[in-house]
């Protein structure tokens, strides 16, 4: 977008008429030949197109895994936190991805015990993390800078509640993940060996989401494709 003739704005459509974009490069990498894996992180939810999910749809070596950092989901919290989207767009978006690009894995992140957060806004987002079901979830304790007194955000939380809320989020978060571990058994998936006994599906990112442990040794960077057996936490059994 900073190669764009006119400067970008934050809630401006993305789209490939008004210069290069992801898109394009996405479709071109798709040319490349050999079999590997494309994946997206860490988009912002203002910068999503309809033109940009029916790419991702289409190039079957671009991961159907979206890392889209959403911190919060109530609108008074979004305000404060000078995010630039609304709720409304949000769910919006999230339907559209789920109905545009089959069998998608989502990522998120929130952040709970930013200053001001009430108990209605944390529950606000519980409802949320409850209905949405995310694939793979993070949830961060708000963390003041290191700065002088006068400056700090007003309405800063004890340690105390910030550590209470995301004990509670985490929780809801991982009885979601166990389920929907569980129900991949019995189910054939391919994956990226990275150890001779672990490897990945292509619903988790390197370092950060769960690992598939397999139960034969298999060639380190190789794909390889099994059957799911069973469960042990996050991780897949194969």
């Amino acid at each position: 977008m900073d190669l764009w003739e006119a400067r970008a704005g934050p809630r401006q459509p993305v789209d490939s008429t008004r210069g290069p974009t992801l898109v394009s490069l996405l479709r071109e990498i798709q040319q490349i030949e050999g079999e590997f894996w494309v994946r997206l992180l860490y988009t912002h939810p203002a910068h999503w197109s309809d033109e940009l999910i029916e790419t991702i749809a289409e190039c079957d070596k671009v991961a159907r895994y979206i890392d889209i950092p959403l911190q919060h989901i109530d609108e008074s919290m979004l305000g404060r936190m000078r995010r630039e989207t609304s709720r409304a767009h949000i769910e919006d978006l999230i339907h559209k991805l789920r109905a545009g690009i089959p069998g998608v894995t989502l990522r998120t992140t929130f952040i709970v015990g930013f200053p001001g957060e009430t108990d209605a806004e944390f529950e606000t987002l519980l409802d949320f993390i409850r209905r949405s079901r995310f694939e793979r979830l993070g949830i961060f304790k708000y963390s003041q800078e290191e700065v002088p007194a006068r400056r700090r955000m007003p309405g800063q939380l004890p340690a105390k509640i910030k550590n209470s809320r995301y004990r509670t989020a985490m929780a809801m978060q991982q009885s979601i993940a166990h389920d929907l571990a569980r129900e991949k058994i019995g189910s054939e998936l391919k994956l990226l060996v990275d150890q001779p006994h672990i490897a990945r599906s292509e619903a988790d990112a390197p370092d950060v989401d769960a690992r598939v442990v397999l139960s034969e040794s298999a060639p380190v960077g190789e794909f390889i494709r099994r059957t799911v057996k069973g469960s042990r936490g996050y991780d897949l059994l194969a």
